[in-house]
């Protein structure tokens, strides 16, 4: 994603002194335009202030401001420690039979607490298996991997969604501690069915869903443990926005 707005607001700098609150005005209407036009969508991550200061040539005191702003405009869901995720899609308003053919019942709270759950149990098993996985861990993620980009190329989901859980329980069961095995065994069902819920709801062709478990996958077998928890992490909150946040409000509206 490339935002080439510098230029064009230090232009507007030149001669006289631009208030802050202009500049912040001007950065959200120029990321305004780029949510409409679609090169910014829903659940993406935001570059980081400094990145974005250096995109728009303004001081990172009017990005943050600008940031603030789209808060509590409800654009944006800013996550401490985390980033900014756009936290809203143009088409929304005339998709309205799109969302209830492929609304789940998982809602927004039980998808952000599995998540949780997912971070403290997978995120700490990507570490041991990088460290504890032996040849026989590694082929057991690959025959998964391969199951999956089967089920990519010929576009079936429910194939796909039985590899999927394959592939993150060779995860589990690399770390070598069956406390975490278990502890993710307890939660099979709802996994699955997270999991399966995930793949059927997302836009993305089965086959863009089996490339990115290969980009996860060669992280893992590179012992790129924060790499691939990263991963694992922007996929969720991707999700978790561009999906899940949706659901919560239909029932208690």
């Amino acid at each position: 994603m490339q935002l080439i707005c510098g230029s064009r607001l230090q232009k507007r700098k030149t001669g006289y002194q631009m208030s802050k609150t202009s500049l912040r005005d001007e950065v959200c209407n120029q990321l305004l335009e780029k949510i409409k036009k679609r090169e910014l969508i829903k659940g993406e991550k935001l570059p980081s202030e400094s990145e974005l200061g250096t995109m728009f040539g303004v001081s990172r005191t009017s990005i943050r401001a600008a940031l603030q702003n789209l808060q509590g405009r409800g654009v944006i869901d800013t996550i401490q420690g985390v980033g900014s995720f756009v936290n809203i899609d143009v088409e929304e308003s005339s998709t309205k039979s799109k969302e209830k053919k492929k609304a789940s019942d998982i809602s927004s709270r039980e998808f952000q607490e599995f998540f949780e759950f997912r971070q403290a149990i997978e995120f700490r098993a990507i570490d041991f298996f990088v460290k504890r996985a032996d040849t026989i861990d590694q082929k057991r993620l690959k025959a998964a991997l391969d199951g999956i980009k089967l089920a990519g190329k010929h576009g079936d989901l429910v194939q796909f969604s039985r590899m999927d859980y394959a592939f993150h329980m060779a995860i589990i069961k690399g770390a070598k501690n069956n406390f975490l095995v278990e502890a993710m065994l307890d939660r099979k069902e709802f996994f699955r069915h997270y999991l399966a819920e995930i793949a059927r709801v997302s836009d993305k062709p089965v086959s863009d869903l089996a490339e990115e478990h290969e980009e996860l996958y060669t992280c893992l077998i590179e012992k790129k443990a924060k790499e691939a928890k990263g991963f694992l992490f922007a996929d969720n909150m991707f999700y978790r926005l561009a999906y899940f946040n949706m659901w919560v409000k239909e029932v208690s509206g």
